[in-house]
């Protein structure tokens, strides 16, 4: 479900097929992204792209990893956000509290390749 690639203090986190970040899924990937923020000045990008659409569940385990990653002084990156889940977002004005890009710009294109 979830891929993980690791580059120094950078790592990138998507999703191997089209995903709901609901109920279902929601505990696999916070269980994976707080093992990952964890860990002090660590930078993390989450690739939405293959994300369809966010619930309540999902957008709260979003907030989760944007709290640790602010108290462990680290960074929540959010890229390939789709329409459908940045409108879920402003629904409950989520949308300005994370960081969202273009692309990972620390990462090299050869990493985000592999």
């Amino acid at each position: 479900m979830i891929r993980i690639k690791v580059f120094k203090n950078t790592t990138l986190i998507s999703f191997d097929k089209q995903e709901s970040l609901d109920l279902r899924t929601s505990r696999q990937f916070k269980n994976q992204m707080m093992d990952i923020l964890k860990k002090p000045f660590t930078n993390l990008f989450v690739d939405l792209e293959k994300v369809e659409n966010v619930d309540a569940e999902g957008l709260n385990t979003l907030m989760a990893g944007q709290r640790l990653s602010e108290m462990n002084q680290s960074q929540l990156s959010l890229f390939n956000v789709k329409k459908e889940v940045l409108n879920s977002m402003k629904k409950y004005d989520l949308d300005s509290y994370f960081f969202f890009c273009d692309r990972p710009k620390p990462f090299s294109d050869d990493l985000l390749m592999v």
